[in-house]
Order: structure tokens, then C-alpha cells, then sequence
């Protein structure tokens, strides 16, 4: 897979360099088809690389709710987004409850371009639309995060 990145609030610089690293590698080394309605087969294979090297399955975000995120490794959580463009603004905030909370010191955020998004279907959540929300809330979003687009 083509990837981009972006860094919220020095989002890179908060994660170890081999946990960001082999996740890129390991996602750029992934032969993925985009079309439509692949979102939930992008969904699992990405799930499974990222098991593959040591990723948790879903983390609650409080033992007293059902929220989740995708996963958590180490001290950093991750959400992986391949659906409905409204449920990133859910994602923000639970990274941003986990961070204030002290359970993360940095977020991974994974989701399509808007290229890519396009291809598979309508109204997929996408990394331009996410990055330009993310600078719009650096001032209540403040957790660092590294945002990885998967592009066409």
C-alpha cells in the first residue's frame, strides 16, 4: 500500500521509531486492491498485521462503558478507521479521554485518502478531512498523534 503521514502535535516524535516503523513497513509491504465496499476486508487485513506484531485487540476506553478503540501497544493507542466519516470525531475523543486519563502518550490514527475513500464507497471517513479537523481542534485535540493515510 502508497501511504502519507501526518504529525498532530509532534505525533512521530512521541512514538518509538520501531513502533512506527514496522507498522509502515509492514502496511507498505501489503498488496491491497481498493474498490468499493473493501472496507472491512482493508479493515481485517490491517487488523491482522498489526496482531502480527504484537497489537492488542480492542482496548476500553473505561471499564464501566463499552467504547473502544482498535488496539494498544505499549503506552500508545490506535484507531483504524475504514468507515462512516462521523465516527473519526468519536475516535478523537476517546484518544483524547485515554491521553488525559494517562492510559496513552500518543495516538496512531489509520485511515484511507480521500482518493482512496472515494473508490470505496460514500462518505468514508478520510486522512485530508481528518488532518484539516485535527488543525482545527489543536487546541482541545492536544494528544499527540501520527496520522497514516493509505493512498490510491
Amino acid at each position: 500500500m502508497k501511504l502519507i503521514t501526518y504529525n498532530h502535535h509532534l505525533g512521530k516524535q512521541a512514538i518509538k521509531d520501531e513502533i512506527v516503523q514496522s507498522l509502515i513497513d509492514s502496511l507498505e509491504a501489503v498488496e491491497f486492491k481498493l474498490k468499493k465496499g473493501c472496507a472491512r476486508n482493508l479493515r481485517q487485513t490491517i487488523e491482522r498485521l498489526m496482531q502480527l506484531q504484537g497489537w492488542s485487540g480492542k482496548i476500553k476506553i473505561d471499564k464501566s462503558r463499552g467504547i473502544t478503540i482498535t488496539s494498544m501497544k505499549e503506552n500508545i493507542g490506535l484507531c483504524l478507521q475504514t468507515g462512516n466519516v462521523g465516527r473519526f470525531y468519536a475516535d478523537m475523543l476517546k484518544l483524547q479521554t485515554l491521553y488525559l486519563n494517562g492510559k496513552v502518550d500518543a495516538g496512531i490514527y489509520i485511515l484511507p485518502t480521500k482518493q482512496a475513500a472515494l473508490i470505496m464507497g460514500d462518505n468514508i471517513a478520510n486522512y485530508d478531512r481528518f488532518v484539516e479537523e485535527l488543525d482545527l481542534y489543536k487546541k482541545i485535540i492536544t494528544i499527540p498523534i501520527h496520522v497514516i493515510g493509505i493512498d490510491i
